[in-house]
């Protein structure tokens, strides 16, 4: 179900409505996570959010809304939300298959879907490699997830 190219530990939550994989050394510029997967019919939403290390932070929360047919990006600092960003460029259907990448350089995330850039969102985290966790939650069928060094675009 999973490739992880460091054999990095990797778990699942119970219910599979959650999943987690770490990237120890964090997630620094040059870093990708490619998600690939499902949702089902009745979809809802999903959720990727990558994790820091301490204080629970969300360093980016990527959240498509089916039922907005929205795609939500923020951060969780200092106990609370962010500034919302939406993205109303929504190329997901239910019951189709879909890969995400999320490519970080040196300022932002840069997000494709099938291979089609759909939107950036500036770091709010200053220290990259505090980020260490890669949560997928609610409705998503995960085929497999890579986090992997790449080039740059």
């Amino acid at each position: 179900m999973t490739h992880h190219p460091n054999n990095n530990n990797i778990n699942s939550c119970l219910n599979l409505k959650c999943f987690e994989a770490s990237c120890p050394d964090g997630l620094c510029p040059g870093w990708s996570v490619i998600l690939k997967g499902e949702t089902p019919l009745e979809a809802s939403k999903f959720e990727i959010n990558f994790l820091c290390d301490r204080d629970d932070k969300i360093a980016f929360h990527f959240n498509p809304r089916f039922t907005e047919s929205d795609i939500v990006c923020n951060s969780y600092m200092g106990k609370r939300w962010g500034h919302e960003e939406r993205c109303s460029n929504f190329p997901f259907g239910t019951d189709e298959p879909f890969q995400i990448e999320i490519y970080s350089d040196n300022d932002n995330f840069h997000v494709y879907i099938d291979n089609t850039k759909i939107m950036q969102y500036k770091h709010r985290v200053e220290d990259l490699k505090t980020i260490t966790k890669v949560q997928v939650v609610n409705d998503v069928s995960i085929s497999s997830l890579e986090i992997t060094k790449k080039h740059f675009y």
